[in-house]
């Protein structure tokens, strides 16, 4: 197959400045329990089989460790693997987990055994020093595919753009997508995804719009997770108008915004209270046969209980479990904090019972919700017994709510049960803090008790705590 290389671009002199990748030396790596002992062709069975499990993630391998095994078995085969191909495919394995460093270290020790590069393996390569924000080194391995002749696309250019992104140089990466266009591969769609959500992420919503707007006049190939960035940075930032019309224009072009698209728009709405619009976006949604998910419901549930409509949050809540979708701990949240702000305690703690028989386990939130409402109420007992339930549930109390049950037995001059908290907390290795002490002080100052006040000042103070 004929090699070809690109000539001219100006930012291909980049790679003159670009330090080069060098290799260091060998490093050794852990023997797979494996019993295919050194059998080359099960060994390499194994490995694609591990690679390709379980779709995305690491695939089949459940840790580094595995794959670093596998590696190291793969290194002792005889003869050893004749191209760089598996092991492209085990090295994707590993910066799928993030193990960019590792990854780095086993493509050098390829490169010093004399492995033959191929264009994966070094895109993998460019790959893990972009993400690493070395940019620069990403740079000089396209240098090394160019001098190599091999046949170039566009998935390089998308990594070091993606990569001058993460580095916030957001000029450089536009500069660099112009001399793409002008000498380089075409930009697909990736590279626009790339682009609106490197800028987004800037906050520049503005530009990334422009942009978006200038691929459509120019019948760019724009599809709907490119649009679907754009809404959701905008739904972030407040800028509904924007993110509808937006919306519109992907509608009218024939492109189907997905669920994550509707589930930003329904969140954005929700957010400024446009409740009314956002169910007419669930309409529209199930209407065009997408389906609402967790995220979706769990916006239109906050929204209801912080505008007061906690029954009717209740009744969609029913609706979504009959749909098939599982609650999860935020929509739980939600309802908890809805009923509470209505002062229907009971029906919090009929909710809770109901999570943990879901097996949705309550986080700390949870429980500060819950804490905090009763003994606004002065329901200490059954605040006290939350607390209980929730270290049975093997939660940890935070000084809020340690705090929060000791302010409520000084509202009502129980300054013994207030001390025994303050006990607690130390019993249990969490410390008092400025606020613990703050709210004893005044307690016992209210009942006349200025001595002991004057104690637990002097004891806050011998603990480093400034007033």
């Amino acid at each position: 197959m004929k090699r070809t290389t690109l000539r001219g671009a100006s930012v291909f002199l980049l790679l003159l400045r670009a330090p080069s990748a060098t290799s260091s030396g060998p490093r050794r790596f852990c023997s797979s329990p494996n019993p295919h002992s050194h059998d080359p062709n099960r060994i390499l069975s194994y490995v694609r089989k591990n690679c390709r499990a379980g779709g995305g993630g690491a695939g089949g391998f459940t840790s580094v460790g595995d794959a670093l095994c596998c590696f190291g078995k793969m290194m002792k085969v005889d003869p050893p693997p004749s191209s760089a191909r598996d092991f492209s495919l085990l090295l994707g394995a590993v910066v799928r987990m993030k193990q960019y460093s590792t990854a780095i270290r086993l493509i050098e020790q390829l490169h010093s055994l004399g492995m033959e590069d191929d264009v994966a393996l070094l895109t993998i390569w460019m790959n893990c020093f972009c993400r690493l924000k070395r940019v620069d080194l990403g740079l000089s391995v396209l240098g090394r595919i160019l001098k190599l002749g091999f046949p170039i696309d566009v998935v390089p250019f998308n990594t070091l753009i993606d990569g001058l992104f993460i580095e916030g140089k957001a000029d450089q990466a536009l500069r660099f997508l112009d001399d793409m266009g002008r000498k380089g591969p075409e930009p697909n769609e990736r590279t626009y995804a790339i682009i609106t959500k490197g800028l987004c992420r800037a906050g520049n919503n503005r530009l990334a719009i422009e942009l978006l707007r200038d691929w459509e006049e120019r019948s760019s190939s724009i599809d709907f997770f490119t649009y679907g960035i754009v809404i959701d940075s905008l739904c972030k930032e407040g800028l509904i108008t924007e993110a509808l019309r937006l919306h519109g224009s992907m509608s009218r072009k024939g492109i189907k915004p997905n669920v994550v698209t509707y589930t930003s728009l329904i969140h954005g709405l929700c957010n400024v209270g446009q409740l009314e619009d956002a169910l007419e976006l669930l309409k529209e949604m199930t209407s065009r046969g997408i389906e609402p998910d967790v995220f979706t419901y769990s916006s239109l549930v906050h929204c209801l209980c912080n505008l007061g409509q906690w029954k009717d949050a209740m009744v969609l809540l029913e609706k979504m479990m009959k749909a098939g979708i599982e609650p999860n701990v935020v929509t739980y949240n939600s309802v908890i904090q809805g009923v509470c702000n209505s002062g229907q305690l009971k029906e919090t703690r009929r909710m809770l019972s109901h999570m943990v028989q879901s097996r949705v386990m309550p986080h700390a939130q949870t429980f500060t919700i819950l804490v905090d409402a009763h003994c606004k109420e002065g329901m200490l007992a059954e605040a006290e017994a939350i607390v209980d339930q929730m270290i049975q549930l093997g939660q940890v109390p935070s000084s809020f709510i340690y705090n929060t049950l000791m302010n409520g037995y000084c509202l009502q001059n129980r300054m013994n049960d207030a001390m025994g908290v303050l006990n607690l907390m130390v019993e249990r290795g969490c410390p008092p803090d400025v606020v613990s002490y703050n709210t004893l002080i005044n307690g016992y100052c209210k009942v006349k008790r200025v001595d002991k006040s004057k104690m637990l000042f002097q004891e806050m103070l011998e603990r480093g705590l400034i007033p």
